[in-house]
């Protein structure tokens, strides 16, 4: 038999990991190695486990940032639904707002029928990117603001 053959893959393979900024993996290293995790479930073509991983990554983000910002309401944070703690504890209005809907699209990776047709795992991980960029702003303008008086 004569004919083309080409290879489609090759197992085992490991995914590049992806790199979770200092700042942000300093407030939360469970996010950090959660979310690698999720992005290398994708990678492995596990899309259905993946968006569940990125969910949960994200609220060990928010909680751990929120723990981050108030210390003293750490049981509180930790026993709230996400949702609540959002709305109660997160006072940067961007971070806000960016966590809020992608908790709304993370939920739509754990439930049976989808709230947001038309949104999916590509928009969860861009509201989480973006959520990251802001709490990351966020921490070096504090520093730089205490270091320079």
């Amino acid at each position: 038999m004569k004919g083309t053959f080409s290879l489609r893959s090759l197992l085992p393979r490991t995914p590049k990991a992806v790199s979770v900024v200092q700042e942000v993996a300093d407030i939360s290293p469970q996010f950090s190695e959660i979310y690698k995790q999720a992005s290398q479930a994708e990678l492995y073509g596990l899309g259905e486990i993946a968006g569940v991983g990125f969910r949960k990554s994200l609220e060990y983000l928010i909680k751990d940032y929120c723990t981050a910002q108030n210390p003293d309401k750490e049981e509180d944070i930790k026993k709230r639904p996400i949702a609540q703690v959002i709305e109660a504890f997160v006072s940067n209005e961007n971070v806000k707002q960016c966590a809020k809907r992608a908790i709304w699209l993370g939920n739509d990776e754990t439930h049976y029928v989808r709230k947001w047709e038309g949104k999916d795992i590509k928009d969860l991980k861009l509201l989480i990117q973006i959520t990251v960029n802001w709490i990351q702003q966020e921490v070096i303008t504090k520093k730089l603001l205490e270091d320079m008086q």
